[in-house]
């Protein structure tokens, strides 16, 4: 591999549940459509890495009674699996997913032995980078030793973090220890609340470690860049919405991928834009085309 860049968030399994409408509580409702998909954080974000021609590689506990779909999958997409180890009395995790008529989104999150982590099973290679999601910060112990792993990873080399909506769930010390390692910081406006008011105080008191940007994601509204000298405002690209999951961990990894190709971060932001609409583009979390598609939006906008 040339360009490797280990994702830490553990994979899981997107069961959909397509509806017309929620139920009252206590209530029925019919169930128009499901299915299910390989998902997590993680991997939805790999998709996107690939399209720039970065290697991702998605290190993950795997239960045996899904390791062999999770194999077929990412054969099928020409995935690195060897990060990717089975557990054997154990289940995969998997996030519960209501999308009703007007695209919003009801997640449930069951967490399974994907959070499992021993760095001796990490395949051994020059990470360019490393890529962790907040999901991987709810495993206890094993996420303790995750971050202390995270301290040995490289002073030169970039942590790019994504909270998440989990991120109040994380232990506060736990916490405090991976914003001051990562270098760049990918929040949506509720996920900048919960932080700052978890850590008790603003997220850009973490600049004076390692953090260079922090970017906050705005719905419709765009997204903004937080740097220690400005604050720059990015509008969203005017798309036609099919479903926003896995727009976010798209964004996450565009701004990712064209940080580490060396771009200009205003830049990075346009490109993170272009990558999250053409996922929320897309029913599920990986959007079909390349980065000729990802370019074309950002054209067209």
């Amino acid at each position: 591999m040339e360009n490797p860049v280990l994702m830490l968030g553990g994979l899981c399994l997107d069961r959909y549940c397509l509806l017309s409408q929620f139920p009252v509580k206590g209530q029925d409702t019919l169930i128009q459509d499901t299915f299910e998909r390989i998902g997590g954080c993680p991997i939805n974000a790999a998709f996107t890495l690939k399209k720039f021609g970065l290697d991702p590689v998605l290190y993950s506990a795997v239960g045996a009674e899904s390791i062999e779909k999770v194999q077929a999958f990412f054969h099928r997409n020409e995935l690195p699996a060897d990060g990717l180890f089975v557990i054997e009395d154990q289940k995969t995790g998997f996030c519960m997913i209501l999308l009703d008529d007007q695209k919003e989104r009801t997640f449930m999150t069951y967490r399974g032995c994907e959070g499992i982590f021993d760095p001796a099973r990490i395949p051994a290679l020059n990470y360019r980078a490393c890529c962790l999601t907040g999901l991987y910060l709810i495993y206890g112990t094993d996420s303790e030793n995750a971050v202390a792993y995270l301290h040995t990873f490289g002073a030169d080399q970039e942590l790019f973090f994504d909270p998440g909506p989990l991120c109040d769930q994380i232990d506060p010390d736990l916490l405090e220890k991976a914003m001051r390692l990562c270098t760049h910081l990918k929040v949506n406006e509720e996920e900048q609340r919960l932080l700052e008011q978890t850590l008790g105080r603003p997220l850009t008191a973490y600049f004076q470690y390692r953090m260079r940007a922090v970017v906050v994601t705005c719905g419709s509204r765009g997204a903004q860049l937080i740097q220690p000298e400005q604050t720059q405002s990015f509008p969203a690209l005017p798309i036609k919405l099919a479903d926003s999951n896995g727009a976010g961990d798209a964004f996450f990894a565009g701004y990712a991928a064209s940080v580490l190709q060396g771009k200009p971060l205003a830049e990075c932001m346009r490109i993170a834009s272009a990558c999250g609409a053409l996922t929320a583009m897309t029913l599920g979390p990986h959007a079909e085309g390349g980065l000729k598609e990802i370019l074309q939006l950002l054209q067209d906008a």
